[in-house]
């Protein structure tokens, strides 16, 4: 049952990220990503991972996106239209990199696939998804890494101030 339940939320994920990518409206391409981060909250959960779930959901498929679908309404899309129908390299450099992407993500199944869980047993899998493990391991060894990032975050939080501000 589980495993019917991963490959569903991860065909459901594809599907997204499909959509993502070929809709030509951005609203819809916002809801494509919206329909990948829900099934990826989905698998978190498949792997007991139940605070990381309701962070996904709470954080990146409401929070994040309703913030970028703010944005592509404060945008004049006829205009930005117009100006991407001209042929431009950067597109094909993205469709070149999305391709070794794709690659790179069918080299593992050409291996032979045992389904075995590895060392880790269930109990360990349930302990690892808790909250008290991820702060363990959060504000524990990954203290420095973790206030590096937060630091470097402010910074480009006051950059992007600073470059939106108007002059008066």
């Amino acid at each position: 049952m589980m495993l019917a339940m991963f490959f569903l939320a991860a065909g459901v994920a594809v599907l997204g990220a499909l959509g993502v990518l070929l809709c030509r409206n951005p609203i819809h391409s916002a809801l494509g990503l919206v329909a990948t981060m829900v099934s990826l909250a989905v698998v978190y959960l498949l792997h007991h991972a139940e605070f990381i779930f309701v962070i996904q959901l709470m954080v990146y498929a409401g929070a994040v996106m309703g913030l970028i679908v703010f944005v592509i309404m404060l945008l004049d899309i006829r205009r930005e239209e117009a100006a991407s129908s001209r042929f431009a390299p950067g597109k094909v450099v993205g469709v070149g990199l999305a391709g070794l992407f794709f690659v790179a993500i069918l080299v593992p199944f050409t291996s032979r696939l045992t389904g075995r869980m590895g060392g880790m047993t269930e109990s360990a899998l349930e302990r690892i998804g808790s909250v008290q493990y991820l702060s363990d391991q959060l504000f524990g060894p990954y203290l420095l890494p973790f206030e590096i990032a937060s630091i470097l975050l402010l910074v480009g939080l006051v950059g992007a101030v600073t470059l939106a501000k108007k002059k008066l």
